[in-house]
């Protein structure tokens, strides 16, 4: 997955993209795109030309674009909430800075970023921006051919660079965080006093003052100060244009902290320059003294970032200015994992580009600030792609399904019409044939009256059967008639032939008898088997000087 954060600065637009991995991620690229000094430029139309032809090269279901809101354009406070749940500091927002706010509460999105754990209690720093702002972004977004996936704030993404910003916000005894609200109801501070080291990035138009509290983030400020000034000066001064005096502020403004042996030409140059610092100081001082009492600071050192922070000299002289040590931080990005050749530019202006690309990189438990949500919040792109694939097919099969389910309905329809007209007939059916009236003509009676009609039935035709069967004396008649006929008293008695055993049941005969003669037994088995049905005839056990057959007879003759 590609993240992508982009700054819309005034002077330039910077792209940091980042290569995001299972355990971290690398600085992968890293665009910057001019724009024109001309008072009646058009910013818009420049932005979108350079951002257009960027993002045709980038698969927008592998790319994840983040931009983020001005810090002037958002409103941000330092609140303490008496619950630590996340939801519930959601819910809460609307409501704790109904009175805090300028803005109209229904026109706002609400996020925030838990700055520490107190206890039971959290610290946070809410942010409220007006739908305006994010509407404005989102346009100019789509404008130039991406749909951001995360709306942050510029202040709250430039400190990702300095802070672990894939931890979990850390946890911090109640003894040393007395409520700010502590002076109002004469409460004293008996703590000492905490340290705290400032971050001032120095922009074109304007500039993002970070303040820390033992390195927890307490406050982001905005400061309509910027290079722009000190152009805008150097014009005056030197009667060039405006775009000569950028040319100036980037390759050769400096401030002189000794006069001596300068030129006339760099006195003034000096001056200008200096001149406007100034202003800045005046009103980070003032910004200084309002959070030092809220919060109870010592400021150690001021780390300078952004592109006017190139300038020879500056923070030598911010340091004389505040009284505080004042250093360009010329190693923001190393400490990243980076496939780019890093120099002192890309590390003065980039901060914010990659600060925004890595809030694309945060988890739960140190979410990102996104104020994509509510009216904003962002459709499905998946589901999107997946629509236009798909979208034909899916129709086909609505439209069958459609169909299948009016034939289903209609089908069950004419079953129950069906199923009626069969109980009416069933009903009218046993009235007049099984003489059932009323209630008594249900379909269980019907059953019975068909089962015992059945059970008639079978009866009558076994009966009808039994007119057809051959007697057991018309079978024994037959036999008889195949037998040799026992010789009369006084005749030769070898030719004689007596039955002792003769059982008929059903078509089974059982047959046993005695012969005078043994040569007689073969032509009685014979005389039996053109009676037996085929391969039924078997032999039993005979007395001696007899013999005994098991058969099967036709009776159906």
């Amino acid at each position: 997955m590609k993240i992508l954060g982009v700054d819309l600065g005034t002077y330039s637009v910077k792209v940091a993209e980042l290569d995001a991995g299972a355990k971290g991620f690398t600085l992968n690229n890293y665009f910057e795109f001019p724009l024109s000094t001309e008072p009646h430029a058009d910013r818009n139309l420049q932005i979108i030309e350079a951002l257009r032809g960027l993002a045709v090269n980038y698969d927008p279901s592998k790319t994840r674009w983040v931009v983020g809101v001005p810090q002037h354009r958002v409103s941000v406070h330092f609140k303490r909430f008496p619950f630590r749940e996340r939801p519930k500091i959601q819910k809460s927002l609307a409501f704790e800075l109904e009175d805090d706010i300028p803005l109209d509460i229904d026109e706002t999105i609400f996020d925030f970023k838990i700055v520490e754990f107190v206890g039971t209690s959290a610290d946070v720093l809410t942010i409220a921006s007006p739908h305006e702002a994010i509407q404005e972004l989102l346009s100019l977004s789509k404008d130039c051919g991406f749909d951001p996936e995360i709306v942050s704030v510029e202040g709250l993404a430039l400190n990702n660079n300095f802070q672990a910003w894939n931890a979990s916000p850390p946890e911090v005894s109640p003894a040393l965080r007395i409520p700010s609200e502590a002076e109002d109801t004469g409460i004293l501070r008996e703590q000492p006093a905490s340290n705290s080291r400032l971050r001032l990035h120095l922009g074109h138009s304007r500039s993002i003052l970070i303040v820390y509290r033992d390195s927890n983030l307490v406050a982001t400020r905005s400061i309509f100060w910027g290079g722009a000034d000190i152009a805008a000066e150097l014009a005056r001064a030197f009667n060039v244009p405006m775009f000569e005096a950028m040319k100036i502020l980037t390759s050769k403004s400096f401030i002189l902290m000794n006069s001596t042996g300068a030129s006339s030409d760099q006195i003034r140059l000096s001056h200008a320059v200096a001149s406007q610092v100034d202003l800045l100081l005046r009103e980070v001082k003032l910004t200084l003294i309002e959070l030092k009492t809220a919060f109870n600071l010592e400021y150690v050192e001021v780390e300078l970032t952004g592109g006017v922070s190139q300038i020879q000299n500056l923070g030598a002289y911010i340091t004389q200015g505040l009284e505080l040590p004042a250093n360009t931080n010329t190693q923001t990005l190393a400490r990243f994992s980076t496939r780019l050749t890093l120099n002192s530019q890309i590390e003065a202006i980039a901060p914010v580009a990659v600060g925004l690309a890595i809030e694309g990189m945060k988890r739960p438990r140190n979410p990102a600030i996104n104020l994509r949500k509510d009216d904003f919040a962002r459709e499905n792109l998946s589901l999107k792609l997946f629509w236009e694939q798909w979208r034909v097919p899916v129709q086909i099969a609505l439209s069958a399904f459609a169909v299948f389910f009016v034939y289903s309905v209609i089908r069950d329809q004419v079953a129950a019409s069906l199923n009626f007209s069969a109980e009416e007939k069933v009903t009218e059916a046993g009235t007049k044939a099984a003489g059932l009236k009323g209630a008594s003509a249900n379909e269980s009676n019907i059953r019975k009256y068909i089962k015992a009609q059945k059970t008639l039935l079978a009866n009558q035709q076994a009966l009808g059967q039994l007119d057809v069967y051959t007697s057991a004396m018309s079978i024994l008649a037959r036999l008889s008639e195949k037998f040799p006929a026992k010789i009369p008293q006084g005749q030769n008695p070898s030719q004689g032939l007596d039955i002792t055993y003769f059982e008929l049941e059903n078509d089974e005969l059982t047959i046993k008898g005695h012969t005078a003669n043994s040569a007689l037994v073969p032509k009685v088995k014979q005389a039996l088997g053109d009676m037996a049905q085929p391969k039924s005839m078997s032999d039993l056990v005979a007395d001696p000087g007899g013999f005994a057959f098991k058969l099967k007879v036709n009776r159906k003759d």
